[in-house]
């Protein structure tokens, strides 16, 4: 509800054209229902160049899925939405930009995206046996928090990155589980040349030993943990 909270907010304030908040609402949305159940995650992508270009969606690699990742499509940088299945990259197939301004419900907003890009409610085969399905509750948080912290801040102001490319070599630095089967992945929050590297079920890759899983197990709320991060970036 915080960040349901926090998009309404956004929606007063911002204007979507000039704004990554409703792409990163959006995908936060996608991957509260389809990363445990279906191993579908929401991978931010790096345009050479351009730097942020919106969020994939992407099939993570698992026992179902094997070690090769697909694209289905991708939230373009303001919020539309592309499925690559159907339709191709740059076609903008929902325009849910023009839709966020018109003052369509977030409820709709929210329907119309999942919907685009006509995913069943049970996946083909089950994922019980997968890391993502076993230990999905905590990567969805951190994401959550990711969402909630892109409503308040702009890309020039906080870069969020989370695809195994972009953050592959940090990873691999700071965390000896980095070559483990299904490691849950990570995400890198950089603000004022200064960054902060979460792991996927948590952990704070650094010299402390916070935990935005057990923080929030243990009762702290996501703009809690949300300030958190700022604060250790802001430090």
């Amino acid at each position: 509800m915080e960040l349901s909270s926090q998009f309404e907010c956004w929606r007063k304030l911002k204007d979507p054209n000039n704004s990554w908040g409703l792409t990163w609402f959006l995908a936060a949305e996608f991957c509260r229902r389809f990363y445990s159940s279906h191993g579908l995650v929401p991978w931010v992508i790096a345009h050479e160049g351009l730097g942020y270009y919106g969020i994939g969606i992407n099939s993570v690699p698992c026992s179902v899925h094997g070690t090769a990742s697909e694209t289905l499509g991708r939230f373009t940088m303001g919020g539309n939405v592309e499925n690559w299945q159907t339709g191709g990259p740059g076609d903008h197939g929902l325009k849910l930009i023009d839709e966020c301004q018109r003052g369509t419900p977030t409820v709709e907003l929210i329907r119309k995206a999942i919907a685009h890009f006509e995913l069943p409610a049970i996946p083909a085969k089950s994922h019980i046996v997968c890391r993502h399905k076993r230990w999905g509750s905590s990567y969805v948080l951190v994401f959550e928090i990711a969402a909630y912290l892109a409503l308040q801040f702009e890309a020039g102001e906080l870069s969020i990155w989370n695809h195994p490319d972009n953050i592959k070599r940090k990873l691999e630095d700071r965390d000896y589980t980095a070559k483990m089967k299904e490691h849950p992945g990570a995400f890198l929050f950089v603000r004022n040349d200064r960054d902060l590297l979460v792991s996927g079920d948590g952990r704070f890759l650094d010299d402390s030993r916070d935990n935005l899983w057990q923080l929030y197990m243990h009762g702290q709320s996501v703009s809690e943990l949300a300030k958190l991060i700022i604060g250790r970036l802001d430090a």
